[in-house]
């Protein structure tokens, strides 16, 4: 479910951004047939339900997210996106082209900063001088158990539950060494050395 409510989200967040972003061109090359299309019941109706799902999804994901990755960058996020949509209605519905290309850069902007906070570059600049002597230490330190749990289980921001993984061990560094979803890459932040006791680790909790 809770992998189900991210991808949701971000499909929300790209049609809100290229629908801003599409009435903003509109607006700024005068192009009275554009600006019709997007006047149109129909696709006044589509953006009230796109945003509507971009703000429930972006709430649950919020409210479901532990407390320690509820960072500023995040918290800014959100303020850039509340201030963007009574910018934009304003904007667009009196033809202002300096507030429709705020509410636009707001948005963007917002978009931008999440992508930071998925990085987490903190925990990876940690990681890169840490010398790990365990698998557990590692998930410590890369703060995996905020998603999986201290025993695997907890499944939180889409993550599977690791006792019921079926993946190989080949599987497991490539999820690691890449990321997948809300997990973030750590191929930058975890030597090959860190890499192998993280992957025997997670392997423990299957036993």
């Amino acid at each position: 479910m809770q992998t189900g409510f991210l991808h949701l989200h971000k499909a929300a967040v790209i049609l809100f951004m290229l629908l801003y972003i599409l009435k903003w061109v509109a607006l700024i090359l005068n192009n009275d047939n554009m600006q019709a299309f997007f006047a149109k019941k129909a696709l006044r109706i589509g953006e009230m339900v796109i945003s509507t799902l971009f703000l429930f999804t972006g709430i649950y994901l919020l409210f479901s997210l532990p407390a320690e990755q509820r960072s500023i960058l995040l918290w800014i996020k959100i303020g850039l996106v509340l201030l963007s949509i009574p910018v934009a209605v304003v904007g667009f519905k009196r033809k202002h082209k300096l507030l429709a290309t705020l509410s636009v850069l707001l948005i963007v902007l917002s978009y931008g900063l999440a992508e930071m906070h998925k990085k987490r570059p903190a925990v990876q600049q940690e990681l890169k001088t840490t010398v790990s002597v365990s698998g557990e230490e590692v998930y410590k330190l890369a703060n995996c158990a905020i998603c999986h749990g201290q025993d695997g289980k907890l499944m939180l921001n889409g993550a599977k539950d690791l006792s019921k993984s079926e993946l190989t061990k080949a599987e497991i560094e490539h999820q690691i060494l890449n990321g997948k979803n809300a997990m973030p890459a750590y191929k930058n932040s975890l030597s090959p050395e860190q890499v192998k006791l993280l992957v025997d680790y997670v392997e423990t909790f299957r036993k």
